[in-house]
């Protein structure tokens, strides 16, 4: 019992010397910077970072013009873009990025638009594609090998909230397409895009309060029953 309980301590105590720097306000650039070490929001890690192939006829957005923002925690970590460009008529910008999270076990997700502007026809939109327990192919879109993919529309002033349910995987692909588009005699400017993501304790976490607990009153009856003995 005295083993088991040193190594569960010597697991608790190692993990947050292995673990990479909270994550901080900078731009999507930097995120990208981070590779594959990443940086965390509680006790989850975001990761690998990559631009990928936008829509045909679209104007990429530099990484370096979009501010990314973590907020939240270990159970409900998120992360918002924000970007002030604006897309004229006739034109259309875009911020096409995929990331990797892991950490705790993820039960929902869910997107946010909001502080955009549009005139006549134009257009802002956000798209996440997620993918729970596997990875994307290339594109950041298809190809998923995990369990689990589906898609959040956020479309401003038309709706500017999704949100789905996750299979508890404790890791996920999630892949973000925001969009200025000016429309053919419009303007549509910047604002802010939002992921979210709500998660339950993993099992370790259960079982090593289980053994908390479990060893706490084993000791309590040890001293008791000593107590008695010495009457």
């Amino acid at each position: 019992m005295k083993q088991l309980l040193c190594l569960a301590v010597s697991v608790v105590a190692i993990a947050p010397l292995c673990a990479a720097a909270p994550c901080g306000t900078g731009s999507l650039a930097s995120y990208i910077a981070l590779g594959a070490g990443g940086c965390t929001i509680g006790g989850n890690t975001l990761f690998d970072f990559q631009v990928v192939s936008g829509t045909a006829g679209a104007t990429p957005i530099a990484p370096g013009s979009i501010t990314m923002t973590p907020f939240g925690s270990t159970y409900d970590p998120g992360l918002m873009g924000q970007t002030h460009m604006t897309a004229s008529a006739g034109q259309q910008l875009e911020a096409i990025f995929t990331y990797r999270i892991s950490g705790t076990y993820f039960s929902g997700d869910s997107i946010t638009l909001g502080g955009s502007s549009e005139t006549a026809d134009g257009g802002v939109t956000d798209v996440q594609n997620y993918c729970a327990g596997g990875t994307f192919g290339p594109d950041g879109v298809s190809g998923c090998t995990g369990s689990t993919t589906g898609s959040l529309l956020t479309d401003d002033g038309v709706q500017n909230q999704d949100s789905a349910s996750l299979p508890f995987k404790s890791f996920l692909n999630v892949t973000d397409d925001f969009t200025l588009d000016g429309g053919t005699s419009g303007t549509a400017s910047g604002g802010t895009f939002a992921d979210r993501f709500s998660s339950v304790p993993e099992p370790l976490s259960f079982l090593l309060t289980g053994m908390g607990i479990a060893l706490a009153a084993g000791f309590k009856f040890r001293s008791a029953a000593a107590g008695l003995f010495r009457r």
